[in-house]
C-alpha cells in the first residue's frame, strides 16, 4: 500500500517553499499508507517550459525526505521564494512491494534522463515483466526493481512513436490512454510531464483516488462533501486542486471532493477559451479495456 498526492495551483501565486510544504504535509497525512521511502517532483523554473522537472527521492519516512530536500536545495541556486501562478507538483510515500527501500525504487518513477514523464503509483502492475522486456528490446534502460518504472517509460515510448509518425499534436490524455490500454492489475496513477507543463493526469482502476477543489470564495469549512455538484463552478476565481489516495490529505484544504471512479481519467490543465482568459479545465473520460470506444463524459471549467 502506498500514498499518492498532487497539488496544482491556478491563478494564485505560491512560492516554491509553500508548494513544497503542501506536498510534504499531504504526505504526512498519508504516511500510514507507507513510510519506507518517499519522493516529490516540482518545477525548476516558473518562466520556462523546457527545463526538466526536479525529482527528490529518499529512503525512510517523510521527515527524512524533508530534510534531504532542504539539504540538497541549500547546495544549489534553487530559489525557494520564487513564485508560480500555475504549478503542478506530485508526491508519493511508499511501502515496498517490488524492490528494497532505496531512492532508486522510490517514486516519482521517471522515463529516464530529462524526466520527460513522471509517475506516482499506488497498486501493482501485474504484467510489468512483459512490458519491461518489450521496452528493453526498444532500447530502454531500467534503474529500479519496481513495477512502476515501466509506466513512465511506456509513456515516453508512446509519445516518441507518435512524434516519429508525424503527430506533433499528440495530447497528454492520448498518451496516458494508450499507456492504460497496456496495463494489467490494480492501480491509481498521477502523471506529470515536461512536454505538458502545468498539467496533471490521474487515472485509476481498483485503487482509491480523490480530487479536491479549493476556491478562494468558499464558505467556511464544515467538513468534506463527496460528489457535491456545487464545486463545478464556471468562473475564473483562483483555485487549488488536489489529488490524493485518501481524504485525510484533503480535509485541511477543502470540503469539495470528488471520488474518481474506476476507468476514469482526470486531466487537469489550464484552458484558454477566450483571448487573455484562462480557466482551469477538468476533463473526465471513461475508458474501456478494449479502447474501442472513448467518450467525453464531462468537460467542465470550474
Amino acid at each position: 500500500m502506498c500514498g499518492i498526492f498532487a497539488y496544482l495551483n491556478h491563478n494564485v501565486n505560491r512560492e516554491r517553499r509553500y508548494i513544497l510544504e503542501v506536498l510534504f504535509n499531504g504526505l504526512r497525512r498519508l504516511e500510514y499508507r507507507g513510510y519506507d521511502s518517499a519522493g516529490i517532483s516540482i518545477d525548476s523554473l516558473s518562466s520556462s517550459d523546457s527545463l526538466s522537472p526536479l525529482v527528490f527521492r529518499q529512503e525512510g519516512n517523510i521527515e527524512s525526505l524533508v530534510k534531504s530536500v532542504y539539504q540538497e536545495v541549500a547546495t544549489t541556486d534553487l530559489n525557494l521564494e520564487e513564485s508560480f501562478d500555475v504549478h503542478a507538483g506530485i508526491a508519493h510515500t511508499r511501502w515496498a512491494t517490488h524492490g528494497e527501500p532505496a531512492p532508486r525504487n522510490s517514486h516519482p518513477q521517471t522515463s529516464g534522463a530529462g524526466n520527460e514523464f513522471l509517475v506516482v503509483h499506488n497498486g501493482v502492475v501485474t504484467n510489468y515483466e512483459v512490458l519491461k522486456e518489450t521496452l528493453l528490446r526498444h532500447g530502454f534502460n531500467f534503474e529500479s526493481e519496481t513495477d512502476t518504472e515501466v509506466i513512465p517509460k511506456l509513456a515516453k515510448f508512446v509519445f516518441d512513436k507518435a512524434n516519429e509518425e508525424g503527430d506533433q499534436t499528440v495530447t497528454f490524455s492520448q498518451v496516458v490512454l494508450e499507456v492504460m490500454r497496456h496495463l494489467e492489475g490494480a492501480y491509481a496513477l498521477i502523471f506529470k510531464s515536461r512536454h505538458y507543463p502545468n498539467e496533471l493526469i490521474a487515472c485509476k482502476r481498483g485503487s482509491p483516488l480523490l480530487l479536491g477543489v479549493k476556491e478562494f470564495n468558499e464558505d467556511a469549512y464544515n467538513g468534506p462533501s463527496f460528489h457535491d455538484v456545487k464545486f463545478l463552478t464556471k468562473n475564473e476565481q483562483p483555485k487549488e486542486l488536489f489529488l490524493s489516495s485518501d481524504a485525510n490529505a484533503l480535509v485541511e484544504h477543502t470540503k469539495k471532493v470528488l471520488v474518481i471512479e474506476d476507468g476514469e481519467v482526470v486531466h487537469l490543465k489550464v484552458f484558454s477559451f477566450f483571448p487573455h482568459s484562462q480557466v482551469v479545465g477538468l476533463v473526465v473520460m471513461a475508458w474501456y479495456a478494449s479502447c474501442s470506444l472513448l467518450w467525453i463524459d464531462n468537460m467542465l471549467a470550474f
